[in-house]
């Protein structure tokens, strides 16, 4: 099942932000009163000083149906709603290279009535794929671009997991292959050093008897003399 493995995977590979948002633990089915039996999932972020509740139903959605996504953003100082409009743009994993751009920046507006407070808007997506949903949101030191991970469909795992097992392993060789370098390299220096001392050792053993044999043979012209 691609389901909540997917979204991991999705997850661990984001890469590390630089910036003020942060995904607050993983994606996770929950329940509603009004389709108890169908779960959706909920992803939860901050930014700066505002609370976000990012949910899409149905939480196994399969290609060709419509997603129904709704995002909530509340200012935690004074819990009052955030109703900007905003935009979100959506992207189709890849797991080499760039993803792939499938909408870009969509407007959002928040509901009315019951939802009022609730941004709401629906895309149906084409392949049973790892997605992300990026939500553009106004932050104090610039625009700010919180990936949101969204799985469609079923297939088999196996391949994902490999492949994140692999790049693991790859990590850690090529760590391993570095640090075998840099101890090599430390040995290396200290034979360096006692080859050029035993090389001037050699040199002055040289010159001093070089300078041993010169003084014997003049003492022996002054003899002969």
């Amino acid at each position: 099942m691609l389901g909540l493995g997917l979204l991991l995977l999705s997850v661990i590979a984001l890469p590390a932000p630089a910036s003020a948002h942060h995904i607050l633990g993983i994606p996770h089915y929950k329940y509603g009163t009004d389709y108890p039996q169908i779960p959706f999932v909920e992803v939860q972020a901050t930014v700066e000083q505002y609370d976000m509740a990012f949910t899409y139903f149905p939480g196994t959605p399969k290609p060709g149906e419509a997603v129904r996504f709704k995002l909530y953003v509340r200012n935690r100082d004074d819990a009052t709603a955030f109703k900007e409009p905003l935009t979100v743009s959506i992207y189709q994993k890849t797991w080499i290279g760039d993803d792939k751009l499938l909408v870009e920046d969509l407007p959002i507006t928040v509901g009315v009535g019951p939802e009022g407070n609730d941004y709401k808007f629906f895309y149906t997506f084409d392949d049973a794929e790892a997605y992300e949903v990026r939500l553009n949101f106004p932050g104090s030191n610039g625009p700010e671009h919180i990936p949101f991970p969204v799985g469609i469909g079923e297939t088999d795992d196996r391949p994902l997991i490999a492949g994140a097992i692999l790049l693991l392993l790859g990590a850690v060789v090529s760590v391993a292959v570095i640090k075998r370098r840099q101890k090599k390299r430390a040995k290396q220096r200290p034979a360096a050093r006692t080859r050029v001392a035993d090389e001037a050792a050699i040199d002055g053993g040289e010159v001093e008897a070089l300078g041993s044999a010169t003084a014997s043979e003049d003492l022996e012209s002054r003899r002969a003399s």
